[in-house]
């Protein structure tokens, strides 16, 4: 009697350390989920944060130059696209209303070459045509003047953790265009807009654009899509894609 007892109770006890390993297990697997989940929320929230100073902080600089230096549609800027245009631009009438920590110029050796990657896992290097620097907060930007007899525009590409993982686009490397003129769309001028800007959240997500941002695209209207879902990284947003790139 006592021999059966026995083996019962030490049945009993495998039983219950074989369901006690198995929980931990559960517990472990959820635990892992949801702190991917809270690190992927955290990381975007942060990605949010960064993009909304970079608008501040270029929205701010545009609006003080004009403020010293009239209506940007009378400055002296040159026409075409070109290494020299875009540097003088940028330091006669931008420069002088923003904090760096290095100035670049045209250079593209050492810290100021720049390569990333595009959404689609493309490599890519900023040529010459960008005059870049780095603000004081460690952001890395480019900018770009194009002028012709329709339209003045200024193009940012902003990296707004710097050279620091990961520069994808689309994870933290976002462009900006500024409307010095635009005869085909007058409502454009005077604003800091996402690249991309014009057009709908489903065609921003689309395959039809070699800009749109889809994980089969370059991601460069990627900031369009943020700002038209009221500054959020939503569900259809390819967050995980951008990070897959340079896995």
């Amino acid at each position: 009697m006592n021999n059966t007892k026995n083996k019962l109770q030490r049945i009993k006890k495998g039983n219950t350390l074989s369901e006690t390993l198995i929980a931990l297990v559960i517990v472990g697997v959820i635990f892992t989920i949801s702190m991917g989940t809270i690190v992927a929320d955290y990381n975007k929230n942060q990605t949010v944060v960064r993009l909304k100073k970079m608008y501040s902080t270029f929205s701010n600089a545009m609006t003080a130059s004009i403020s010293k230096n009239g209506a940007p549609d009378d400055w002296d800027i040159e026409e075409g696209l070109s290494e020299r245009g875009s540097y003088l631009l940028f330091e006669q009438y931008i420069k002088p209303f923003l904090v760096l920590s290095r100035d670049c110029k045209t250079s593209t050796v050492d810290q100021c070459n720049y390569t990333f990657k595009e959404l689609d896992g493309t490599e890519k290097a900023l040529n010459s045509k960008w005059t870049r620097f780095f603000l004081n907060d460690g952001a890395f930007v480019a900018i770009q003047s194009s002028v012709d007899d329709n339209y003045k525009v200024i193009y940012f590409y902003v990296d707004t953790n710097g050279k620091k993982r990961l520069n994808v686009v689309a994870r933290d490397i976002f462009m900006f265009e500024y409307w010095i003129r635009n005869n085909e769309h007058p409502e454009y001028e005077g604003k800091l807009l996402p690249y991309g800007h014009e057009y709908t959240r489903e065609q921003l997500m689309s395959d039809s654009n070699p800009n749109n941002c889809n994980k089969t695209k370059n991601g460069n209207y990627c900031a369009a899509l943020i700002i038209n879902d009221n500054w959020q990284i939503i569900t259809g947003y390819p967050w995980a894609q951008a990070r897959y790139v340079v896995q």
